[in-house]
């Protein structure tokens, strides 16, 4: 390793810049004081030195800053367990397997997720439960080549810099959203399934309201929940309805496109972060310019895409985006809070005036283990609901959606207490995900069966 220092003193202040150094190509200036006139050294001949010295301190500076820029070269995995450098990764000769491999195990037991690290066996989520693979644990160079065989080469260099990277993989025919990252130092993984058919409303177990939402023609329509719970897909089959049912040019800003979309009434347009634009924000500004009815924005990240996408709705496009919050009250909560002063009295007034419905969900796991269904809390913006964000009240809305059956709302406590009753859940599961713990009744019991099946045969589980 070089022993160029991050920071290099100044001259004079250390001995290792004296005029011996070799990381110095000019030498040291010397001492001003030396120049004094005298008699012998007429004023003219004193300046032009005086100059000379000038231009020898600036060429000095600028080969100081440039030694101060300089990276410190990166040292390899052995000189630094700690510190992974990614490149392009060799198969160690001990693996018995392929990153398909371990794929089609996801595939064949439909588990929803695969998690691949160092010193850690591969992991699969099945029925929402962390189930591993064999017990034998990944070497850091088998999960450094498992990893960057499921990247393209141009994200494997944004991998090393930017140190966690978005990409799609196709696997059997399936394909896979993942996201690489480093824990620890090291190259991990986390590949989550996407069916190649986008099912629809009534297979996903979704309310009815969500057909309305969809066919509105402008305005903005929010799908939130926590990571892992479902919103991609929710978008995913309200984009398959208006596909169906309607004639639109539909803009989908994504990262990566997971659900692949052909034309069948509507004209659907895929952009992908990093393949077909830089960013959300600038996405969203040039989607306005692409004739759209209908937007699409996977994530709203930032104040800049939040503030661009409200924007477009008012502006009379249907916009449809998502949101990392718990519950519908709370993600309006989170737009407003994102601005501040003037900018957020702008945004109460454009939310209020745009903001059509809120869709929030959890997954819950099935009492028959036979995968996992949603618990869904729907708000309807009706004027009541505009005026109390406008207003900034926003913790009055809950009552309304109490009362707003009528409308298509409802709370996550009714949607919890139907599938209860519908057998679908245990009681301990439906307690577990309630918010409302004191408004939760669960009169029902007679409904509440077993858990069983949500991990089968464990025979699978050493098949390396």
């Amino acid at each position: 390793m070089s022993d160029i220092p991050h920071e290099l003193p100044l001259p004079g202040a250390s001995p290792a810049l004296g005029p011996a150094s070799p990381l110095l190509t000019t030498p040291l200036l010397p001492e001003i004081g030396s120049l004094a006139p005298t008699e012998s050294v007429p004023v003219q001949a004193l300046e032009k030195r005086l100059q000379q010295l000038e231009d020898k301190l600036l060429r000095q500076e600028r080969e100081l800053q440039s030694l101060r820029n300089q990276r410190v070269p990166s040292v390899s995995a052995e000189e630094n367990p700690r510190v992974t450098f990614v490149g392009e990764a060799v198969r160690p000769q001990d693996l018995q397997f392929t990153l398909d491999d371990l794929l089609r195990v996801v595939i064949n037991y439909n588990a929803s997720d695969l998690h691949i690290k160092a010193n850690a066996p591969p992991t699969v989520r099945l029925n929402g439960d962390l189930v591993p693979i064999g017990e034998r644990p990944l070497t850091e160079q088998e999960s450094l080549y498992l990893v960057m065989s499921s990247l393209p080469k141009d994200k494997r260099g944004k991998l090393n810099s930017i140190r966690e990277i978005d990409a799609a993989y196709v696997s059997r025919g399936v394909r896979f959203r993942l996201n690489a990252f480093l824990e620890r130092g090291r190259v991990s993984a986390a590949f989550r399934m996407v069916s190649t058919q986008v099912p629809n409303f009534e297979a996903l177990g979704l309310p009815s309201v969500l057909a309305r939402l969809s066919n509105m023609y402008n305005g903005l329509v929010l799908v939130t929940g926590p990571a892992g719970s479902g919103k991609s897909t929710t978008l995913a089959a309200v984009i398959d309805w208006i596909n169906r049912n309607r004639r639109a040019h539909i803009v989908t800003i994504e990262d990566p496109i997971e659900y692949y979309h052909h034309d069948i009434h509507s004209f659907v347009s895929q952009r992908e972060i990093g393949t077909d634009t830089t960013s959300f924000a600038e996405a969203l500004r040039q989607a306005l310019r692409q004739d759209p009815n209908v937007i699409m924005v996977g994530e709203m990240r930032d104040t800049e895409t939040i503030m661009t996408a409200v924007t477009a709705a008012e502006t009379g496009h249907l916009v449809l985006s998502t949101l990392h919050t718990p519950n519908t009250v709370q993600s309006i909560d989170r737009i407003l809070d994102t601005f501040s002063g003037d900018q957020q009295k702008q945004i109460r007034m454009l939310l209020s005036s745009c903001l059509r419905g809120v869709v929030s969900q959890k997954l819950l796991q099935r009492v028959d283990g036979k995968g996992r269904v949603p618990a869904v809390e729907v708000l309807v913006c009706t004027s009541t609901v505009q005026s109390l964000i406008l207003e900034g009240n926003t913790k009055e809305i809950y009552p309304y959606i109490q009362q707003g059956a009528s409308e298509g709302m409802q709370t996550f406590t009714s949607s919890l207490t139907r599938l209860l009753e519908q057998g679908l859940v245990t009681r301990e599961e439906a307690a577990f995900h309630a918010e409302q713990s004191t408004e939760f009744r669960l009169a029902n019991r007679h409904h509440e069966q077993p858990r069983s099946g949500a991990t089968p045969s464990g025979s699978y589980l050493n098949w390396l």
